[in-house]
C-alpha cells in the first residue's frame, strides 16, 4: 500500500510539473504548487531570496522542476540566468529544508548533460563527469544540496535526457517541419541519443517519491538510446512522412551556437542502471512505442 505524502512541488506548471502534479495525486498524495504568483499554493520571490514561511509546513517531500530554459542562444547573459534560476532557487528550498524539525525528502530535476558533450562509451551513474557547459551547469546545480546530503537527508538527482511529448520540448518543436516531409537527420546522424517518454519520466519521478531507497544521481532515460539517424526514421515511420532533407552540423553551429553543439549534436548513450537495478518497469522502453504514445 502507498504512503501518502505531502508534496511540495516547483515548476508545477511546466511541461513535467503539470502531469507531474495530477499523477501524484490520482496516486493519493496531497500536492502543494510552489509559484511566483499568487496562483500558487506557496509563493517566493528569488529575486529577493524569499519563501513563504510555512512552505515546508507538514511536508514529507520537495521536488524540485524550476530552472529557466537551456533552449536559448547562449549569451553570457542567458548562461549566467540558467545556472542562477536552478542554483539558486534550490539553495532557498535546501535552506527551508533544513530548518525543519524533521527533514522533507528532496527530489530535483537535473541532466545527462552531466556526462558531457560526447563520450565514446555508454555511462552510467556511475561514470564521471564530462566537459561543457551544460556539464558545469548541473554540476552546481546538484552540488548546492550538499548540505543535505551531509545531514542525511535523502536527496534525488533526476539526470533526465530528451524527453518526448507532443505538447512541449525538443519533439514537439519537430513536429511541423516533420509533417510537411521536411525532416532528417541533423549532422551525421551517428550521435547516440538518450531519451524517455513524458508518462514514463512522470513514473520515474513518482517512482522515487514513493521509494525510500532511492537517493543519489538517477539517470531518467529509457534503457534504448538511438541514433540521432534511427530516431529520425522511426519518427518519419510514426508520421507517414520522408525523412530525406539532412540539417548539417555546420548549419546547426551557425543557427543555433554552443547550445546546438551541446544539445542536438551531442553523443551521449546512457543506462538507467539505477532504474534498472530497483525494479522500475517503463511503458515505453522503445521508441516507437514512446513515439506512438505521446504524438496525437
Amino acid at each position: 500500500m502507498t504512503t501518502v505524502q505531502n508534496i511540495l512541488v516547483s515548476g508545477a506548471t511546466g511541461l513535467i510539473g503539470k502531469p507531474l502534479c495530477a499523477a501524484l495525486k490520482l496516486r493519493g498524495h496531497t500536492v502543494r504548487t510552489l509559484s511566483r504568483s499568487p496562483a500558487g499554493d506557496v509563493q517566493w520571490n528569488l529575486a529577493k531570496g524569499r519563501l513563504d514561511r510555512d512552505a515546508m509546513d507538514g511536508v514529507d517531500v520537495v521536488i524540485h522542476l524550476a530552472g529557466e530554459s537551456v533552449v536559448q542562444r547562449w549569451t553570457t547573459a542567458a548562461k549566467q540566468r540558467i545556472i542562477r534560476s536552478r542554483t539558486q532557487s534550490a539553495a532557498l528550498l535546501i535552506e527551508a529544508i533544513l530548518q525543519q524539525s524533521k527533514h522533507p525528502a528532496f527530489i530535483s530535476a537535473s541532466g545527462i548533460s552531466y556526462y558531457g558533450i560526447e563520450r565514446e562509451v555508454i555511462v552510467d551513474e556511475s561514470s564521471s563527469m564530462g566537459a561543457g557547459f551544460l556539464a558545469d551547469v548541473t554540476r552546481q546545480w546538484e552540488g548546492v544540496a550538499q548540505p543535505l546530503i551531509e545531514a542525511d537527508v535523502r536527496t534525488a538527482f533526476m539526470r533526465t535526457g530528451i524527453v518526448l511529448s507532443g505538447q512541449g520540448g525538443a519533439l514537439a518543436k519537430m513536429l511541423t517541419p516533420f509533417r510537411l516531409g521536411l525532416g532528417g537527420r541533423i549532422g551525421n546522424g551517428q550521435q547516440q541519443m538518450s531519451w524517455i517518454s513524458l508518462p514514463d519520466l512522470v513514473q520515474a519521478y513518482i517512482f522515487a517519491v514513493e521509494n525510500e531507497s532511492l537517493c543519489g544521481a538517477i539517470n531518467a532515460v529509457a534503457p534504448m538510446p538511438v541514433s540521432n539517424a534511427e530516431f529520425t526514421a522511426t519518427l518519419g515511420k510514426v508520421l507517414g512522412r520522408p525523412t530525406v532533407f539532412p540539417m548539417p552540423a555546420a548549419i546547426v553551429k551557425m543557427i543555433f551556437g554552443e547550445m546546438g553543439e551541446e544539445t542536438v549534436l551531442s553523443n551521449l548513450a546512457v543506462r538507467p542502471q539505477r532504474l534498472t537495478e530497483l525494479g522500475f518497469e517503463w511503458q515505453h522502453p522503445e521508441l516507437e512505442s514512446a513515439l506512438l504514445a505521446v504524438i496525437h
